[in-house]
């Protein structure tokens, strides 16, 4: 019962990720943007509204909704900060939703891992960054979605780039070092 239960509860919080965001297709992501607003809704609607607002946008306010300060913490680590480098922070604390948290080591489709990134004084929020996965977004990149956002919530450009989406930095430098062929860094090794 206590398994039906877990599993259950992991359902319904993919469900919902699904629905609040609905996870981005590679056209979309390359543009930003998730369709136009309906006519049928009227553009001044806020359903219709939230269409035509940018994933990245929507995916922060889905974070922040969610509280991903309070998600788990990555296995081990438990002590808040750890140790950054280029181009990340000097330190970083980082969070997990239940799906990443579950199955660190595999971390399957739908998970999302949140990275703050901070300066040398471990108190200024210099960024976050955010790995999201979904299955068929990127086969080549790990099918991960990445987003680096300024600490108010706006999504950080190198130049005229918006660093959302497929961005080739974080995908090259992910690919070609971390283990396991997952894109990821801290179970790596474990």
């Amino acid at each position: 019962m206590k398994r039906l239960s877990i599993a259950a509860i992991m359902c319904f919080s993919l469900f919902g990720i699904w629905l609040a965001l609905k996870p981005p297709e590679a056209a979309s992501a390359q543009s930003g943007y998730r369709g136009g607003s309906s006519t049928r809704e009227g553009s001044n609607s806020r359903r219709g509204f939230q269409k035509t607002r940018p994933f990245e946008d929507r995916f922060w306010n889905y974070l922040i909704s969610q509280k991903y300060e309070n998600w788990a913490p990555v296995p081990g680590k438990n002590d808040g900060f750890s140790k950054g480098e280029s181009p990340h922070g000097a330190f970083l604390k980082m969070y997990l939703n239940r799906t990443a948290g579950g199955n660190p080591k595999q971390l399957p489709n739908g998970s999302i891992l949140v990275k703050e990134n901070y300066g040398p004084d471990q108190k200024t929020l210099m960024a976050v960054t955010v790995m999201y996965r979904s299955k068929g977004y990127n086969p080549n990149g790990g099918d991960w979605y990445w987003a680096k956002y300024n600490p108010d919530g706006t999504i950080a450009r190198k130049g005229s780039v918006k660093l959302a989406g497929k961005v080739q930095g974080c995908i090259a430098c992910h690919s070609e070092s971390a283990e396991g062929n997952d894109f990821a860094f801290f179970n790596d090794g474990s």
